[in-house]
């Protein structure tokens, strides 16, 4: 189908991808976790390969819903899968029985009661603001010719199942580099299946799957959008033993996944979903974000006024967001810090054009980063510019600036203006860092 461009709004869904990305208090759960699953472990097995599995793995964690944005008042969960892989595992219900040991013996009562299938769970932490809770899996895999087969348990039959996760995520990860955006999309599928509470419903390898086998790379996010919900529209608009879900590496049909009671949820859900975008993004002239944000949820903008097209978008460039959970967003330093009058750290006001900023972000290696300004002048400014930029240099020129994590500016215009930055990695060119806006009021 040929759309309008739709790329007008892809600084919305920059903004949206950034909301919905991990937090560093979350990420930095996950890494703790890890490293204590590798201390812990490796002191009773000196054969042990550990790493992770599943969709921190894959790059396309999503933050979960809190208990204020639930629809049903539960907050969501986001976890990490640990893989503990041996070729000296004996029997399936053995290797659980003992991962289960020596987790009770490290965390006691945070590990689950419940017998899962193929893995052993502790529930790490509850975060007491948003009640949203993070757990972890435990996973015996064990192996067979030196690494060339793998299988995990299944604790219902006591047998080793043929499963590759490790495969899978080379797979992956070698997919989505000539295709930058993927990750992107299926993060906000997922935010938009946990939204109409569907978590459990649609697992996430059934959602990649989806989006892996019809994606083709348009010009903004939300064609991308609109392409991959028309295709989930038209697999479960089938009866459920004709649809077949499979991807690379993965021997089974993944709408086993599913219950067929579920098809009909996620195909009504994701139905009202596509109607709101049809009728927002390609028939009005304006949209109605209220209307995005009812399916999108509210990490969605809702004021299109902070979105001029002058605006430009990182994607515009080629540049995409890391949402590994590595993603970090800092506060902007001004150095010169002679403001007229100052509302907090990072909103300065000044009487008089004319004054001398100099805007400072994080450091890093300029042979593996790069860095992109972008500045917006206060609606009715002769110039609002809005593009990405070099940084400037104390001359006001682009790219003249002897340090690029450092940008100086001059105040010229009346109003409220404001600026940001996006540091990215120069072999993926995403975005691993973006400093928070910072405003500038200027009063003539």
């Amino acid at each position: 189908m040929i759309y309008k461009d739709l790329s007008r709004f892809d600084t919305l869904f920059e903004d949206y991808l950034s909301n919905i990305a991990l937090t560093q208090t979350q990420s930095s759960l996950i890494d703790d976790a890890l490293s204590e699953a590798i201390s812990l472990f490796m002191t009773y097995y000196d054969d042990l390969n550990i790493y992770t599995q599943g969709s921190y793995a894959m790059g396309t964690i999503v933050k979960p819903l809190t208990a204020n944005q639930s629809k049903d008042g539960i907050a969501g969960e986001y976890d990490i899968d640990i893989a503990l892989e041996r070729e000296s595992w004996n029997e399936p219900t053995e290797a659980l029985v003992k991962t289960k040991q020596i987790l009770v013996e490290e965390y006691a009562e945070k590990v689950d009661e419940k017998e899962r299938e193929s893995c052993v769970r502790v529930y790490h932490s509850k975060d007491a603001g948003t009640e949203v809770v993070f757990h972890a899996d435990y996973v015996p895999i064990k192996t067979s010719l030196y690494g060339a087969y793998r299988y995990v348990a299944k604790r219902s039959d006591n047998y080793w199942a043929d499963s590759d996760t490790k495969k899978l995520k080379r797979w992956f990860l070698d997919f989505v580099k000539e295709r930058p955006f993927v990750q992107a999309l299926i993060v906000i599928l997922k935010r938009i299946r946990d939204y109409a509470g569907l978590t459990d419903a649609l697992p996430s390898i059934c959602v990649m799957a989806i989006v892996c086998n019809s994606y083709a790379q348009s010009d903004s996010y939300a064609e991308d959008l609109l392409e991959a919900v028309k295709r989930i529209m038209e697999i479960f608009s089938q009866p459920y033993n004709q649809i077949r879900l499979t991807i690379p590496t993965v021997n089974e049909n993944l709408v086993r996944k599913i219950k067929v009671v579920d098809c009909n949820r996620i195909r009504i859900a994701f139905q009202g979903c596509l109607s709101m975008l049809d009728d927002e993004l390609l028939r009005k002239g304006q949209p109605d974000l209220e209307k995005l944000r009812e399916y999108l949820s509210d990490d969605f903008p809702n004021y299109l006024s902070d979105y001029p097209e002058c605006l430009e978008s990182l994607r515009k460039r080629g540049f995409g967001i890391e949402l590994d959970g590595s993603l970090k967003i800092k506060e902007i330093e001004e150095d010169n810090k002679n403001a007229s009058s100052v509302k907090n750290r990072i909103w300065y006001k000044y009487f008089g054009r004319g004054q001398k900023l100099k805007f400072l972000a994080s450091r890093y290696d300029k042979t593996l980063y790069g860095i992109r300004w972008q500045v917006l002048n206060a609606n009715g400014s002769e110039n609002r510019r809005g593009e990405l930029f070099k940084a400037r240099g104390k001359d006001g020129v682009e790219g003249s600036s002897s340090n690029e994590f450092i940008n100086y500016e001059t105040e010229s215009y009346d109003g409220l203006h404001w600026i940001k930055y996006y540091v990215y990695e120069k072999s993926t060119k995403k975005v691993v860092e973006i400093g928070k806006k910072f405003h500038v009021e200027v009063k003539l």
